[in-house]
């Protein structure tokens, strides 16, 4: 069975702004979502969902969810047409918007399948799908969230608005953060 987590965040600033291309700094928070990830005799995938939620808030995002989990299949390299996964979401960060829950569960996925099929994928990697997987969610996200999940920690971040790569820093403290 494979398993990942991804954090839950905090934008302390730069919030509405960030999709415009100015700076951001976000936290990442200790709150987490962690995924199972095992294999199905059932082509496809399945999903159990146990994380707290706001009453509502799993059910108006199914959809969503739907698109984002295949957009993590796709972006990691995974056909589902010729086997079968099960996908167990958990945790104590609660479903809700604003805390990251969406990035969290991409994040946690992605990483849970690259443990699971062996597929050694670093922290940038886990980014980068799983900026693909808030596609789902967000339509065009700027990539906060997703990064701020991976890598955990404060996070200085610019979108690029020409569509490339953003630019990111973790940033040192000496308080140790998560």
């Amino acid at each position: 069975m494979g398993r990942g987590t991804g954090r839950g965040k905090s934008i302390l600033f730069g919030e509405h702004f960030v999709v415009y291309g100015l700076p951001a700094l976000a936290a990442g928070i200790s709150a987490e979502t962690v995924a199972l990830v095992s294999r199905s005799k059932d082509l496809g995938w399945r999903i159990e969902d146990r994380r707290p939620e706001v009453p509502g808030y799993k059910a108006k995002k199914l959809d969503e969810q739907t698109v984002s989990i295949n957009n993590v299949l796709r972006a990691a390299g995974l056909d589902m047409s010729d086997k079968g996964i099960f996908i167990e979401y958990e945790g104590d960060l609660v479903c809700a918007s604003g805390f990251g829950a969406s990035a969290a569960s991409c994040v946690s996925l992605a990483r849970a399948l690259s443990d699971e099929f062996g597929l050694g994928f670093d922290d940038d990697k886990i980014n980068e799908i799983a900026f693909e997987g808030e596609k789902g969610y967000h339509g065009t996200p700027s990539g906060i969230d997703n990064t701020a999940s991976t890598f955990g920690g404060l996070v200085w971040y610019v979108r690029d608005l020409a569509g490339g790569a953003p630019t990111f820093e973790k940033l040192s403290s000496r308080t140790q953060f998560i």
